[in-house]
Parts: C-alpha cells; structure tokens; sequence
C-alpha cells in the first residue's frame, strides 16, 4: 500500500512538473527510479497514464482523470491526518485563489495580513477577469462575478455586487436615456461592440444602444477612463466609492442601474474542499461588508 501511494505521490510530482527530470530533481531520486515507479504504477492500473518520448510528455485522458482524482485523495488524506493532531492546521498548506482584478485589489491587504498572521499558508494570488479553468491552472478557489452560479463548477454564493453609471465631474450632464444615448462610452471588453446597454430602475427594465468609444479588460483600466473624462461607464459600487467620495466621479442617471451581479466562490471539485480554502473563504465572508458596504 505504501508503495502505491509513493507510486501516486510521484506520478502527481510528474504531472505538475512536466516532465521526469523534474520531478526526479524535485523528489530528490533518479530519473531512472520515477520511471519505475510510474510505469509500475500503470502496470498495476492498466492504463497508460503518460504519453512520453525522449522531448515530449503529456497525460493521456485517464491520466488527467487520475490525477484529478487522486489529487483529492491524498488531499482528503492529509486533511484526516491533520485533524488527529490537536494543533490547529486550519490555516496551513497552500491556496491558489483567483480573484476579478477589481475587487480583488480591495481585498489584497486584508489577504496579506492574513499570510503575515500565519506562517504555514501559502497563497497564491491571480488577478484577473479572464475565466480560468480551475482544474488545468491548480485553481483551489475562485470569486467570480455574475447573473447566475458559473457552470460547471460547485459555487456558493458570497454576496450582492450593484453597479452604477459614473462619469467624471466635467463631462455633460446626463438627464434622460434618450441623452445617455448620445454621449460616448466606456465598456468592458469582454462585452460585444454592438451589445445594448441594459439598466434597470424601480419601474422597467430597458436596453439603450450606446457609443462605446473605449474598451478595456480590466475594471481598473475602465475606472481610469471615467475619471479622464473619455466616457461614461458601468463601475461596480465597492470600485467607485473612494473616486465619488473624493469628486472624482459623479453618479449619472442615479435612478437607474445596471443589472445587480453576484459574488460567487467557486471550486473545482465540491467533493473536497481542503479546511484552509474553507477559512480562507470565511475570512473573505467576513470582509465583505466592509468592502462592499452591504452590511
């Protein structure tokens, strides 16, 4: 059994690795040794777990199965193991958390008090607004924003995001949809050109075809648009507080708002979720007033 498990230790070595000669370096043995071990390891299974020449190696389909699989496994194992020592190991191993670049910025010096407060985690941070493929990029935990929970991952919802029009303090007041219509627009990028713009208020629902003059892929990038003047935008609330409260932004159309979004924490696999992502998550709960301002 223990043989097995060294076997699955080093063919998960492999696979993060890419390549045997990593992984033999990582692991401290010789190449020779993984390549005994891995190919007695699909012996066993009947599989073949690696495609391999002397440049190229790749998992084959059941290898990537297997090591999603087993990935969990020896993950559940040490999360039973740690749980027989007194000590509190809630707060020790690594998490990969992705976050939306926006709020992830707000979140980024409470998630550094935290890796200063515990010396056993180990974070790994991605900021980014792309979609991630959890499983293939080693993705523990992601916040994602949307309408609905993302498929085809387990999600949990976090928390309501409102977003508003803004624009800089100069630009020309905006009374009516019919004017919005009129003046140029700052849009995210991953919305198509052509893509009405939808807003909601206490009475309808409506889509006003507007100008976009300039796109951006990051919430950032989109925020410093607005303050220079170049259009009117979309900005989630948490984003904009601190250039509204500073007059760097003023609210335009307040009575209308485009459709709320949510804040999901989504997982790869809902079948184990190691006792660091869980706190780390209720950490982030626990944020979320203060950084949203839904208290």
């Amino acid at each position: 059994m223990n043989n097995k498990l060294n076997a699955i230790a080093t063919f998960l070595r492999v696979a993060d690795a890419g390549s045997f000669s990593a992984a033999a370096r990582q692991l401290g043995m010789k190449q020779s040794a993984v390549s005994q071990q891995i190919a007695a390891l699909e012996a066993e299974l009947g599989v073949v777990l690696l495609r391999r020449t002397t440049r190229v190696m790749a998992l084959t389909e059941q290898g990537e199965r297997y090591r999603r699989d087993m990935t969990l496994v020896l993950d559940a194992m040490r999360e039973a193991e740690s749980r027989l020592n007194p000590a509190d190991h809630q707060w020790q191993g690594s998490v990969h958390l992705q976050l939306p670049s926006g709020l992830g910025t707000l979140f980024l010096p409470h998630l550094l008090a935290l890796q200063n407060m515990h010396a056993g985690l180990h974070l790994t941070l991605s900021l980014d607004d792309r979609i991630a493929d959890l499983v293939s990029e080693g993705v523990d935990v992601a916040l994602r924003l949307g309408t609905e929970p993302p498929e085809p991952h387990a999600a949990r919802m976090l928390t309501r995001i409102e977003t508003a029009l803004f624009a800089a303090p100069g630009f020309a007041a905006v009374h009516t949809l019919s004017e919005l219509a009129a003046h140029p627009h700052v849009r995210f990028s991953g919305i198509a050109p052509d893509a009405p713009l939808r807003l909601v208020s206490a009475d309808e629902t409506v889509d006003v075809k507007v100008n976009t003059v300039f796109r951006a892929n990051t919430s950032e990038a989109l925020l410093q648009a607005i303050k220079s003047g170049v259009g009117i935008g979309g900005m989630q609330l948490p984003l904009a507080a601190r250039a509204l409260q500073s007059g760097e932004l003023v609210s335009v159309l307040p009575d209308y708002w485009l459709p709320d979004r949510f804040l999901y924490a989504v997982y790869p696999d809902a079948r184990f979720i190691p006792q660091r992502v869980r706190s780390l998550i209720r950490a982030i709960e626990q944020l979320l007033p203060e950084i949203t301002g839904n208290g």
